[in-house]
């Protein structure tokens, strides 16, 4: 049976630079976000809600769970499995009831940079719709800034939120990479992530890292939304963001795991 561990956290925070780096690794094997935390999840809610609920034994959930994780796999040789997945967060319990090794990693940023980076792909795409707001939402950069940020489904928020749930539940099963820690000096990170992961460091050629999902980005209509640049290095973005809208969010402090595990106080989100 193969090992599997976990990635997520926050969007635009160097999740898909991270899984370029660890298949480097012959050991392991990384990928962008796969489907399987909702395969799981809503063979869950099935198994819950179907005539037979009662007659499932907690060893049968179990099994039937172990079972798509393994089917899922099974055309690996990878003896180790990352599986990407921002909603992951929210399940720690049952990840660590199926596999109870199981250690995720977290890929965080700050929130202003983040809304930042989308707004710098949705401008590399003009002649593109992105899939990842709402129609509604799209006119202008405040509406899509607030738009991620909402409790509606906000592709910046939920994860935040997940993230936080995550973290509360089961903090000895996270570990926290900042993006730009991770550019700025990728083998001192990858040193800590395989030390916390208990497995014996690779080394790691940061100057050859590839990686791309075209029929990922083709779905969101944001050509290079996963592609990462060859040699790891830390480029400040530009910023493209009113200052308005930069200011807003900045002053929200939402970066927690700076801090503490307990949700910042006395906020009001859009």
């Amino acid at each position: 049976m193969k090992s599997y561990y976990f990635i997520s956290g926050l969007p635009r925070s160097g999740s898909t630079l991270l899984s370029g780096i660890l298949r480097q690794n012959p050991e392991f094997y990384a990928d962008i976000t796969s489907p399987l935390e909702g395969i799981v999840c809503n063979t869950i809610d099935f198994m819950t809600g179907c005539a037979n609920n009662m007659d499932i034994t907690e060893d049968h959930r179990k099994n039937i769970l172990l079972s798509i994780f393994e089917g899922y796999y099974k055309h690996l040789d990878t003896p180790v499995v990352f599986d990407t997945s921002r909603n992951w967060t929210r399940s720690t319990t049952l990840l660590q009831e199926l596999f109870p090794y199981t250690k995720m990693i977290c890929c965080v940023r700050d929130i202003p940079w983040i809304i930042n980076s989308f707004e710098l792909i949705n401008k590399k795409n003009p002649f593109h719709t992105s899939t990842l707001i709402r129609p509604e939402d799209k006119d202008n950069v405040f509406s899509r800034s607030d738009a991620m940020m909402s409790k509606d489904c906000g592709i910046i928020f939920g994860p935040w939120t997940g993230l936080q749930e995550g973290y509360a539940m089961s903090p000895e099963m996270i570990h926290f990479v900042e993006y730009e820690n991770l550019c700025k000096d990728p083998e001192k990170e990858l040193r800590s992530i395989y030390e916390f992961l208990e497995r014996p460091y690779h080394s790691h050629d940061f100057e050859n890292v590839e990686y791309s999902s075209e029929n990922f980005d083709r779905y969101c209509n944001l050509k290079n939304l996963h592609t990462v640049r060859k040699k790891v290095e830390y480029k400040e973005q530009r910023k493209v963001l009113p200052v308005d809208v930069w200011e807003k969010y900045k002053s929200m402090d939402m970066e927690f795991w700076r801090k503490t595990n307990q949700p910042k106080k006395g906020i009001s989100y859009t």
